[in-house]
């Protein structure tokens, strides 16, 4: 796209080769490249997109793909780690039980996967005290770990009434979308400490304070996972992939070879009739059918021609991203082993809440991975990456001692600062959205236009996997519309 010419350096090539008796190659080139129509043009080179690409190639239809950034993949974003000694995941990372969809694409296309690293003892850390245990329950209170399992026992029970592709339909929906999970939790958790690890756990599923999210969004993620909200916080978590899940992106990128146009951001969308226009900065895309998979927050600063159904209009104003900064530290090994520790944390002192081992799976070298969150995201963005930094390593020397203040390395990632995603982990529901618009929005005329994105997904919402399967979905529906 770069090559292309633009208006006025084709008028004044055109006149140079009027005047010469000849029309420029590249002229000719250009215009063949403006009068073509796709069959399909697909917004976004991340696990959605380039799967519906693939199936839409697949098919025999032709596909481009237009990316804003300079690279595939969207959220998975790894980072060469110095030496070759694997990648640190800046991005989403990890699998679990039941994600079929993004597990088999990984063995199609020969990426091999590992258990994240699990052996040893998980520090816990509240009110400045530091102690560690086995297993999957926290030296708690007794009291606040009674209550924590009968609020999973009872969402869970909540949640079977909660289709996952309609939760408008539950029949307690309108009672249960106006309230917010902290208000839910507050009112059946009486102790401070389960409140707290609540709030720790919405933290680490949403990137949002659970004030901000509606119950129903929750319960309907509880379905969509497989009706159990342990998968949330745990074994969803519990598959890595060998060289990072970015090259799941780079793969499948390659398969559809010259379909996937990089620096083409999106700033319009016009729809005619059996035609869409897609508007990038530089050019303009005409297809039959489009597929978008940008998140919502960032589709919604596409201007549309003529302006989307009502409600999906209002969808998109109402589902914001939640706040995340992503951090890796890198030693030249995994101390912490050494000490009977895995290398995960659950702490009620931030920036650095979640911590987890992310050390390849040889274990050449260690890396933490942290954890800034909603509200403790938000309050580094007035200081320095620096102090970032320091905020960081001064949580990790807390958990583990004073060789975790010394990495060999650090990087990390303000998801909130990417203007093509805009936040993490993914689109949430506030109170009342999904009553409100819910219906409305999936009932809305398309027409030419589809959406896919794991904020799309009734299954898996805003893993991986449901990125594929809302891009298989999407690309079925394109093909259909052809």
């Amino acid at each position: 796209m770069g090559a292309s010419l633009n208006r006025r350096e084709l008028i004044a090539a055109g006149a140079a080769a009027a005047a010469a008796g000849a029309t420029p190659a590249s002229a000719k080139s250009a215009r063949r490249r403006r009068r073509r129509t796709f069959d399909v043009v697909v917004v976004g080179a991340g696990l959605a997109g380039l799967t519906a690409a693939r199936a839409v190639r697949a098919a025999g239809r032709s596909v481009l793909v237009l990316e804003a950034r300079d690279r595939v993949g969207g959220r998975n974003l790894d980072h060469p780690l110095a030496g070759g000694d694997g990648v640190a995941e800046l991005g989403g990372q990890s699998a679990g039980p039941g994600q079929d969809k993004v597990l088999a694409l990984a063995k199609e296309l020969g990426v091999a996967t590992f258990e994240t690293y699990s052996d040893g003892d998980t520090v816990y850390y509240r009110s400045g005290q530091r102690s560690t245990y086995s297993g999957d329950i926290p030296p708690a209170n007794p009291a606040a770990l009674v209550e924590i399992e009968a609020t999973i026992l009872q969402l869970n029970q909540m949640a079977a009434e909660v289709p996952a592709d309609a939760p408008w339909k539950a029949p307690h929906a309108a009672q249960w979308d106006i309230v917010s999970i902290a208000d839910w939790v507050a009112e059946h958790d009486n102790t401070q400490e389960a409140r707290d690890l609540a709030a720790l756990a919405v933290r680490g599923v949403y990137g949002e304070e659970g004030s901000q999210i509606s119950l129903l969004d929750l319960l309907s993620a509880i379905t969509g996972v497989g009706g159990d909200f342990n998968t949330l916080i745990g074994s969803a978590q519990s598959i890595r992939f060998v060289g990072g899940p970015q090259q799941l992106s780079i793969k499948l990128a390659a398969r559809v070879s010259r379909a996937v146009r990089l620096r083409a951001p999106v700033l319009a969308v016009s729809r005619g009739t059996g035609h869409v226009v897609v508007h990038t900065a530089h050019d303009a895309v005409r297809a039959r059918q489009a597929i978008l998979t940008p998140p919502k927050p960032v589709l919604d600063r596409i201007r549309f021609t003529p302006l989307l159904a009502p409600a999906l209009d209002q969808l998109l104003q109402r589902q914001p991203m939640g706040s995340v900064t992503k951090v890796n530290a890198i030693y030249d090994a995994p101390f912490w082993r050494g000490d009977g520790l895995n290398g995960a944390v659950v702490s009620d002192t931030g920036p650095v809440q979640i911590v987890y081992d992310n050390s390849p799976p040889d274990g050449r070298v260690g890396v933490l991975v942290g954890f800034m969150e909603a509200d403790h995201s938000r309050a580094q963005y007035a200081v320095s990456p620096a102090a970032r930094r320091a905020a960081a390593l001064q949580c990790l020397a807390r958990y583990f001692g004073p060789r975790a203040a010394a990495p060999r390395d650090y990087v990390d990632m303000v998801w909130d600062l990417e203007p093509y995603t805009r936040g993490a982990y993914g689109e949430f529901n506030p109170p009342g959205v999904l009553t409100s618009l819910g219906a409305a929005a999936a009932a809305a005329p398309g027409g030419p236009l589809h959406f896919a994105g794991s904020g799309w997904s009734p299954q898996w919402p805003g893993y991986m996997d449901g990125a594929i399967r809302s891009g298989e979905r999407a690309a079925r529906e394109a093909l259909a519309g052809l």
